[in-house]
């Protein structure tokens, strides 16, 4: 057993051994390649460590770049908020805090007017109209908000014609703290009616109608003062109630005249193609202006009832009361009007009246009607505009352009208007003058067509043919017909912002 227990340790020595020199040498070099490798990936190990590090670094200072981007965004944008707006809606300047609380707006309307007249009796009549041009308005001027709960216009006007000139248009002070009422101090055009009412840069004509145009000249008009005016208004109605002065530029007199002043509208109904508005409308003179002192009755407190044409280049009355020794003048007048998509119509009665001074005379009356319609050719609407019961000129679809094809819109309009200033005036052709009391102040019927040009919503062209028929008797023997027909051609060009 000893002997075979030998003999095996021997045998495994042996084949240890022999192992041992059969070993492969290249195991060195992979054990230096894997001892390598372990260094190597130590080393990456290490970079991307060292890389991660590095990325956080740069992206935190990617997130601190983003913040102070954002913050500088913000307070640019802060800045930007807080500057002056500025723009030019329909090429009006207009220029504006951010909060909306302060506004200044340029407004300009400039009416640019030619005609001609041809009389059939100027002998007869003692009367020669000039044929001529004028700048029949030239205002500037601007309106705007200051502290958001008020509204204020400056507006001058520089044109004129006949015996009118250079004075203010509008100059007010208003406060729109309350949703639907407004007061109004200042010298602007007391709301007396739609007509009245009305922006000149809207008018359909040249001028306005002969009754409407004799109704506001009494006691508004534009650069009327007024101590106060009180406006509400909503979708469907509108008021004002007004306490009037004399106008900016009259003559100095003793005692001023004071009269109130009110129009109220309804608008019974309305849809996407049609408005209709109906109104009424009324002026008491309590105070006519007295020329000098005057004690108990006596005194010298004149009104003249009086019209000029239909177109004004010259400013010639035609008809007239002449002046009149009076206390008081009451006027009152009501108009319906309304559009049904591309056509318009309006109309409207008024009726004249006053109370001698110290007289026993009877108190004469007088009375003028209209009525105007419009047909737009190119199939836009006059806009109905609810904060002043009045319709606004149509805007064209597509304003004219010699590269786009547009045309602007085209409007056709005619017009028939009475105005009489009679009172008891007699017959004519009589050798007895007026009754007693009676008047001849004349009688003047209007017959007007127009074609109205809106180029863009800021240009407009109008062409007026106006036929005038005034019949008045001589207030001296024989007492005859001193009046005339009279055909007017007349042109506008107008610009408005």
């Amino acid at each position: 057993m000893k002997t075979f227990s030998a003999f095996l340790l021997a045998g495994v020595a042996t084949i240890a051994l022999a192992g041992s020199a059969l070993a492969d040498p290249r195991d060195d070099k992979i054990k230096a390649l894997e001892a390598k490798l372990d260094a190597l990936a130590g080393e990456l190990k290490e970079l991307k460590a060292d890389k991660a590090t590095e990325s956080q670094k740069v992206e935190a200072q990617i997130i601190d770049l983003k913040r102070n981007a954002t913050a500088q965004y913000v307070d640019v944008q802060k800045q930007r908020d807080e500057d002056v707006k500025v723009t030019l809606a329909n090429g009006r300047p207009t220029f504006a805090s951010a909060d909306g609380k302060f506004s200044a707006s340029l407004r300009s309307l400039v009416q640019y007017d030619t005609a001609y007249y041809s009389q059939d009796n100027r002998a007869r009549s003692g009367t020669d109209l000039s044929s001529s041009s004028v700048f029949r308005r030239a205002r500037v001027g601007v309106e705007g908000k200051v502290f958001g709960d008020w509204s204020y216009s400056f507006i001058y006007d520089l044109g004129g014609s006949g015996a009118e000139g250079s004075t203010v248009s509008n100059f007010y002070v208003q406060y729109d703290g309350f949703k639907n009422v407004k007061f109004r101090t200042g010298a602007y055009a007391t709301p007396g009616g739609i007509e009245d009412q009305t922006s000149a840069g809207d008018l359909i004509f040249l001028e306005r109608a002969a009754a409407p145009d004799l109704a506001r000249s009494i006691a508004g008009a534009d650069g009327r003062k007024n101590f106060l005016s009180v406006f509400s208004s909503g979708d469907n109605y509108y008021a004002a109630l007004s306490w009037s002065g004399a106008k900016a530029g009259d003559a100095a007199v003793f005692d001023g005249q004071q009269a109130a002043v009110g129009f109220v509208a309804f608008r019974p109904y309305s849809d996407p193609d049609s408005n209709i508005v109906v109104s009424a409308n009324g002026t008491y003179v309590f105070k006519v202006a007295d020329t000098a002192a005057s004690l108990g009755a006596t005194g010298t407190s004149p009104i003249n009832y009086q019209a000029r044409l239909e177109s004004v280049v010259d400013g010639t009355r035609l008809i007239g009361t002449g002046n009149i020794n009076a206390t008081k003048a009451k006027i009152w007048g009501t108009e319906v009007a309304g559009n049904w998509k591309n056509l318009y119509a309006q109309a409207g009665y008024f009726g004249f009246s006053l109370d001698r001074r110290a007289s026993t005379l009877p108190n004469p009356n007088f009375d003028g009607w209209y009525v105007q319609g419009t047909w737009i050719l190119t199939g836009e609407t006059r806009r109905y505009n609810t904060a002043s019961a009045t319709y606004g000129s149509p805007r064209p679809d597509k304003p004219f352009s010699l590269k786009n094809g547009g045309i602007g819109a085209w409007e056709l309009a005619a017009r028939y208007s009475v105005l009489d200033l009679n009172y008891n005036p007699g017959v004519l052709g009589s050798t007895v003058p007026a009754a007693l009391g009676g008047i001849r102040g004349g009688k003047q019927k209007t017959a007007t067509a127009g074609l109205n040009w809106y180029p863009n919503n800021a240009v407009r062209f109008l062409f007026n043919y106006e036929r005038a028929d005034i019949h008045r008797l001589a207030t001296v023997a024989p007492f005859g017909e001193i009046g005339q027909s009279v055909d007017v051609l007349t042109a506008r060009a107008q610009l408005q912002f």
